[in-house]
């Protein structure tokens, strides 16, 4: 649990947020935050849920099946400068291997690295 719910009654946190999310405003999403209204995603619930962020976007659906992994998710800054993908972490090993694997396949391609002195 949160630090911000320590030493709270489990039960008690649970009834207001029953409470919160059957209000009115909150089934007819009564928000007039714009990007709620764009996005279908009201933001503003955040406050409600100490620790809570909200992510839109591709960032947070994984459109495409291969989207870009954030550092707080595990990813990382590949050697060629672009952030890891879904796709990096298919099959065995990760991203650093298939990179050295695709080195090994592909010697005098441009886009091997070690190729550059």
């Amino acid at each position: 649990m949160s630090a911000e719910y320590k030493g709270q009654d489990p039960i008690v946190l649970a009834q207001q947020a029953e409470r919160d999310l059957n209000s009115h405003a909150a089934k007819q999403g009564l928000s007039s935050d714009l990007s709620a209204e764009e996005s279908g995603v009201d933001q503003s619930v955040t406050s409600k849920f100490p620790g809570s962020t909200v992510k839109v976007g591709s960032a947070a659906s994984g459109a495409g099946g291969n989207r870009e992994i954030p550092a707080d998710e595990g990813g990382d800054i590949l050697d060629s400068g672009r952030a890891t993908k879904a796709r990096d972490f298919e099959g065995e090993g990760g991203p650093e291997t298939k990179q050295k694997i695709y080195e090994e396949e592909n010697p005098g391609n441009d886009d091997v690295r070690g190729n550059i002195r």
